[in-house]
């Protein structure tokens, strides 16, 4: 059968079934046999897209596991199909109605980076080296925790562009997070003669301050950051860690506090809130900033765990117990109960 009729079967089970069924294994041998058409890899890409656009994320990993199945190792096939199945992967993390477990997430990144590093591979090896291809493998490395590959690749990439700003951010958080310092200095400073006055400029000088224990410094350069782009949490997040690691917990909550309540449910702003607040003394308050978030996502397992303990660290056993009885109903709730059990026996009641 050809493998544009064998798509198209998969697209109409796909779409009957609702892709409520678990993904076949990941592909790990891969096919000697003829390959698919230029043709056929252009149909199955396109049907990925749309399947991706439309927020279908599974059946979008369907056809992309079935076309790398189809493609013989070392084709342009092979590399397209590990490019657009590293791209389903990673898109599955992303969508937030979805909920996934954390090690459902740590399994997707894994296969996605593998994936992404193969393709990135063949066009290097072909002599066609492709920065943004790169740039998506190293990131998806550094996320799978394979720093001296995410190093190699980033590398690779800022070779080949040294003027792209959004890789040269990405190669500098990664320097930052396995303590190379001195490497994220230097990324900074090209990306600053790349992007002169990019509100991330002073973003990455904050890390960066932040991984050196300069936290006045720290502050001031998100401070910069917030003011370049008013409009981007994640600067508001950053002066809020910055804040609290120089001892200035109180503010970094007002300032958190002023955000309109959908930003402060969001989960990244919810931490970053809970903590400010019980660094400040007030665990109570803590506790409802996580509830908020709770209230906004019911169907995600790691907030409503985090609101559990944060209710019992404010003194509120039963509606702890409450929370952590109600994740036996939802997606990866019993790995985030036995997560928040195991750190409550360590952790008495307050009474």
């Amino acid at each position: 059968m050809r493998l544009r009729e064998r798509l198209a079967i998969l697209l109409c089970l796909a779409a009957a079934a609702g892709c409520d069924g678990k993904p076949s294994a990941p592909a790990t041998t891969p096919n000697t046999e003829t390959g698919p058409t230029a043709r056929e890899v252009i149909d199955a890409s396109e049907a990925i897209e749309k399947f991706m656009n439309a927020g279908r994320m599974h059946e979008a990993e369907l056809v992309a596991r079935k076309l790398l199945e189809r493609a013989p190792a070392g084709s342009s096939a092979y590399a397209t199909a590990n490019e657009m199945m590293a791209r389903a992967l990673f898109a599955r993390t992303q969508v937030p109605d979805e909920p996934i477990t954390r090690s459902e997430r740590r399994a997707l990144i894994a296969e996605a980076a593998t994936c992404a590093d193969r393709a990135a591979s063949a066009g290097a090896a072909a002599g066609a080296p492709d920065a943004a291809k790169l740039g998506f493998a190293a990131l998806l490395a550094s996320s799978s925790g394979n720093a001296e590959r995410a190093k190699q690749l980033f590398d690779q990439a800022v070779a080949i562009a040294p003027n792209d700003a959004g890789n040269l951010m990405q190669a500098a958080l990664a320097a930052i997070g396995r303590a190379d310092l001195a490497r994220a200095k230097e990324l900074v400073a090209m990306r600053k003669l790349a992007s002169p006055g990019e509100a991330w400029n002073a973003g990455l000088d904050a890390e960066i301050a932040l991984a050196e224990s300069r936290f006045d410094a720290s502050v001031e350069a998100a401070r910069a950051a917030v003011a370049a782009d008013r409009e981007r949490l994640e600067f508001r997040l950053l002066l809020a860690r910055t804040l609290r690691k120089a001892g200035r917990a109180a503010e970094a909550a007002r300032g958190l506090s002023a955000l309109e309540p959908a930003e402060r449910a969001k989960p990244a702003i919810a931490e970053q809130f809970a903590l400010a607040l019980a660094e400040s003394g007030d665990l109570r308050a803590a506790a409802f900033a996580w509830d908020e978030a709770r209230r906004a996502n019911l169907n995600d397992p790691y907030v409503r765990a985090q609101s559990a303990l944060a209710f019992h660290r404010a003194g509120d056993t039963a509606r702890a117990a409450a929370e952590l009885a109600a994740l036996d109903a939802i997606k990866g709730g019993a790995e985030e109960r036995a997560r928040i059990e195991a750190l409550l026996r360590a952790e008495p009641a307050t009474k």
